[in-house]
């Protein structure tokens, strides 16, 4: 009887030095795994909403350029939130296109961020846009933080961004060229 409890005391002693061992060893890496989410999400610092700066993004697009959202300060962005997936983006993407060809030496841009976090892998991205031959930018949004930051809860989605960086509206679901047309007037 005294050699069980024996065991008993001396198993709770190993189980407790094992936890205190432990604990320390995993707030550790829990604080590691912070910091280094920290350091690569992208610094986005506001939430869109209509009416307000757009929130500014630094994201690598397909061409493996820097896209920068402030870079546009002075023109009208056409800022789309897409995936290879999704039905009505495959459905709108001809007519961001035919809008692209139309007002390409206005002052006017059209941004295509993929929400690459949504995606099965980057290639298919790749595919997509060769296929649909897209002639303007598309970042890559593999953290999902732009995504985040727009509150995007439905795909297509497109803002409207007059040249001063202030959203001047938001459409849900997929776009048309007269649209996109008639948003301009209205800026």
């Amino acid at each position: 009887m005294k050699r069980m409890k024996w065991l008993v005391i001396c198993g709770l002693l190993i189980g407790l030095g094992a936890l205190a061992w432990a604990i320390p060893n995993k707030v550790e890496q829990s604080r590691q795994q912070v910091e280094t989410i920290k350091a690569s999400k992208v610094a986005v610092t506001t939430v869109a909403a209509i009416g307000r700066d757009a929130p500014d993004f630094k994201l690598q697009a397909l061409s493996g350029e820097d896209v920068r959202l402030s870079d546009f300060k002075g023109k009208t962005v056409i800022l789309n939130f897409w995936t290879t997936w999704c039905t009505y983006c495959k459905k709108e993407i001809p007519e961001l296109i035919n809008f692209h060809h139309l007002y390409k030496k206005e002052e006017v841009v059209v941004i295509a961020v993929n929400l690459s976090s949504e995606e099965e892998n980057i290639e298919n991205v790749a595919m997509f846009a060769k296929e649909f031959e897209i002639p303007f930018l598309v970042p890559l949004d593999k953290e999902g933080e732009v995504g985040k930051a727009y509150q995007i809860i439905m795909i297509p989605t497109t803002f409207i961004i007059n040249p001063e960086g202030k959203i001047q509206n938001k459409i849900m679901g997929p776009v048309k060229l007269d649209q996109l047309k008639q948003q301009l007037k209205g800026s």
